[in-house]
């Protein structure tokens, strides 16, 4: 009987509770789904460097980085674009159906828009599937933009233009900002300074590069119109709508009257060109550059990786029991990452406001001068100096305008390390000076008397204060991060850089279009000053049309300024070196109050004002278990 009863037990089921669970076994089809995912060269699995990575060889990791910036940084010189959109029929001058500067200014600034909303919407997205796909996928978009805004000029569409640079190079800019700053950071937690100084200073030299590449670009593709004569050997007749046309063999044909003014900014002789008959070579080397860019950033992407969870340069991740990443202070002490305010708490603190109105003061200014760079410089100085300010000249001028945005952005941030974050803030207010004294340089051009020998000095001056104001635009985005982490803490001072960055997104809205209206305002107001000072015998033998019936050639482009001052009496002052008076002082207003909303700022420490809010949150815990 006992013999039964211990076979009986020994047969008896394991219970449930101490049954080993059982293990599903993958099928082949999810075992090569799984396969692929992590053999995949773009997954955030491939991009992530080994835990035994060399802190020493950290340099090689944030290479690829500034390609892809590199790549990227051409957005900024938008300026080498404007003067062929707004020329695209007219090609040596704008003609009545040509885009105004009105019109194609905002595409930058919707760009502009559109990468402060892809930052914000995208930014979890980018850190989960790593920076090689991020990279990828925004290079693609930007060389996708750059194509698709070729096909709207050659079909003159504006609406492409506004969907090519503007919506799809604003995903492709903010994908391609985002990822490298967010390794380069993650590559050098103990100098944060540093960190984005190496990474958006890559930028800055792309704005560098890129204008003699595109001015290059265009030339290749660049087909001169149709030219009919001198003015003076031209029939010319206006119809009403201020169109001016001309009778040859083949009958009446819409014509482009360029004034010497207008030749030398491309290089032709002045006289009568036919409209419509040459390009400016601006679809063509859209494309071109869309698929070179495109290609490079790709490529970059491809080789992009971040390092893995718990690495430090300072010692080995698995002495750190707790996997803790850290960072420094000012001071070069490391300490942890992990704290920090929310976002919802740090947007409700007063440095906040002061902050986001100190970055965007000073970014207003330096944005418009950025988008309009090429066309100011020619526009204030060439009348004043036509034999030196010429468009190889101008094109130097955007290129300088590059470097020093690079320059600012790696030495600023570095030197932010050492001087503190506040301190550099308040250096970027000696722009007010800059920007408010450049009318006063361009009216002591135009008086050669008064200079005796120095006609050289206002444009030396207006030349190198304009690259130390670039130098500050530079350095106030590439010290913002690290300002946002000394105030706030480190744990969530990505998040508060996306929030910050609408100030951007604003000043790049009022910037451009700011520069434009009152650009446009002043254009109006001195071309009808000229037209009270005209003979109205001249001006009718000239425009065929009454002055005061000429408002509908002035919207045409076919009464400019460059014209009238051709008809003008003698000792008449060109109007033009002027045009930017108003939008220089609101500028320096606007960097003024940025100054002020900086000495304004106090510091925050995140650890203190955390310790009641996690005392609070342990209390409300222990009341729920109650």
């Amino acid at each position: 009987m006992f013999h039964r009863l211990f076979t009986i037990t020994s047969k008896r089921k394991t219970p449930r509770r101490l049954r080993a669970p059982k293990i599903m076994q993958p099928t082949n089809h999810e075992h090569k789904k799984a396969r692929r995912k992590s053999h995949s060269s773009l997954s955030l699995q491939a991009s992530t460097a080994s835990p035994k990575f060399s802190p020493t060889k950290r340099w090689t990791a944030v290479l690829p980085a500034n390609l892809v910036h590199l790549s990227i940084g051409s957005v900024y010189v938008y300026t080498m674009w404007t003067p062929s959109l707004t020329t695209v029929h007219g090609v040596v001058s704008s003609s009545p159906s040509d885009w105004t500067l009105g019109e194609v200014l905002p595409v930058f600034s919707v760009s502009a828009v559109t990468l402060g909303i892809c930052t914000s919407a995208l930014g979890k997205w980018v850190e989960r599937v790593g920076p090689r796909k991020s990279g990828v996928v925004g290079s693609c978009c930007w060389g996708g933009a750059l194509m698709l805004t070729g096909l709207g000029v050659e079909l003159h569409s504006l609406a492409l233009v506004y969907a090519g640079y503007g919506l799809l190079g604003g995903v492709g800019w903010g994908l391609m900002y985002l990822t490298p700053v967010s390794t380069c950071m993650k590559w050098y937690p103990d100098r944060r300074g540093f960190a984005t100084g190496l990474a958006l200073s890559a930028f800055g030299l792309g704005a560098a590069i890129a204008p003699p590449v595109i001015h290059t670009v265009l030339e290749y593709f660049f087909v001169m119109p149709h030219f009919l004569g001198e003015v003076d050997g031209v029939l010319l007749s206006t119809l009403e709508d201020g169109t001016q046309v001309a009778m040859t063999a083949d009958g009446e044909k819409p014509v482009i009257v360029a004034t010497a003014v207008d030749a030398a900014k491309v290089g032709v002789i002045p006289g009568v060109y036919e409209c419509g008959a040459g390009d400016t070579g601006a679809s063509r080397a859209l494309v071109s550059l869309g698929l070179l860019y495109g290609s490079i950033g790709a490529l970059a992407s491809r080789f992009m990786k971040i390092p893995s969870d718990g690495w430090t340069p300072n010692h080995d991740p698995s002495s750190d029991p707790n996997n803790n990443n850290h960072n420094s202070k000012d001071d070069g002490s490391i300490i942890p990452t992990n704290v920090g305010l929310p976002v919802e708490v740090a947007m409700s603190t007063s440095q906040f406001p002061l902050l986001w109105i100190s970055v965007f003061g000073n970014a207003t200014g330096g944005l418009a001068l950025l988008s309009s760079s090429k066309l100011m410089i020619t526009d204030i100085w060439a009348g004043a100096m036509p034999e030196i300010v010429t468009a190889s000249f101008a094109t130097g001028y955007v290129a300088a305008l590059g470097s020093a945005n690079a320059m600012g952005r790696f030495g600023w941030a570095f030197a932010s390390d050492w001087i503190g974050r506040k301190n550099t803030y308040i250096i970027f207010s000696l722009g007010i000076p800059i920007v408010g004294g450049a009318p006063y340089l361009c009216h002591a051009a135009m008086d050669r008397n008064a200079l005796a020998g120095m006609e050289m000095l206002p444009l030396a001056t207006f030349y190198g204060g304009s690259i130390l104001a670039i130098s500050f635009y530079g350095g106030i985005f590439s010290t913002l991060p690290a300002y946002i982490a000394d105030l706030f803490g480190q744990k969530h001072s990505g998040a508060i850089h996306g929030k910050l960055l609408t100030a951007w997104a604003a000043s790049a809205v009022c910037g451009p279009m700011g520069l434009a209206y009152l650009r446009a305002s002043a254009v109006d107001d001195a071309i009808w000053d000229l037209l009270n000072t005209v003979d109205p015998i001249t001006f009718q033998e000239k425009f065929g049309c009454a002055v005061e019936h000429s408002q509908p050639l002035i919207t045409a482009n076919t009464v400019t300024i460059a014209r009238l001052m051709e008809i003008c009496p003698q000792g008449t002052v060109d109007p033009t070196p002027f045009l930017y008076d108003t939008t220089c002082y609101v500028a320096a207003g606007l960097i003024g109050i940025s100054a002020l909303a900086n000495l304004a700022i106090t510091p925050l420490h995140a650890s203190n004002k955390l310790d009641p809010m996690q005392k609070q949150k342990q209390h409300h815990l222990s009341s729920n278990k109650i």
